[in-house]
């Protein structure tokens, strides 16, 4: 399918938003991550907090290999409400996490955060090829990657929360409804 008819598909759009959701709520962890680190626990080096954030790109690698697979394996309905829900459950996670002063759960969290938010490029993907063919791949994924440019704001909503509240639990709250918001979309979504 050409560009333009996908462009007119209500399908695309609620993809389009799941997409832009849940890659604004990753990269509102990644912009604070380190913060958030350190909000936990104070006393943290800053070599231990840099390695902790690490995790997050690591898993998100991983991630991206274990969600691609299961796209094929049991379709994009359940796949794209396991990515939702493993980046929900990573958001909550990190809420304990605040509350408890805990950095273990800290860490589970980044790491569960990593694989959550690893679903979403690999899903862009398969979405694209699965709804809209092959013929018109390249241009048609490069649009839907287009997303990252509306999800780059996430950090920056993040930040003003902060700067709002003085905690990064604000940070958590705008995640988890993002993320919320993100599957409400997902699961609208019809094949064309």
């Amino acid at each position: 399918m050409a560009a333009p008819q996908m462009l007119r598909r209500t399908s695309f759009w609620l993809y389009f938003a799941w997409a832009t959701l849940l890659s604004s709520a990753g990269l509102a962890l990644i912009a604070q991550a380190s913060s958030v680190a350190v909000e936990v626990n104070p006393q943290a080096a800053a070599g231990t907090v840099s390695t902790v954030v690490g995790l997050i790109s690591i898993f998100n690698g991983i991630g991206r290999a274990i969600f691609g697979g299961l796209f094929d394996k049991i379709g994009r309905m359940k796949t794209m409400l396991l990515t939702d829900g493993v980046f929900f459950t990573a958001i909550m996670l990190l809420v304990v996490s605040m509350l408890t002063k805990s950095f273990v759960i800290l860490i589970i969290g980044f790491i569960v955060a990593g694989l959550g938010f690893g679903g979403v490029t690999p899903t862009n993907s398969a979405f694209v090829s699965a709804f809209y063919g092959k013929k018109n791949y390249s241009i048609n994924f490069s649009i839907i990657n287009l997303c990252l440019l509306v999800a780059s704001f996430g950090g920056t909503i993040a930040g003003l929360l902060f700067d709002a509240s003085g905690s990064y639990f604000t940070t958590m709250i705008f995640m988890a409804a993002v993320i919320i918001a993100g599957s409400l979309s997902g699961m609208m979504i019809r094949k064309p």
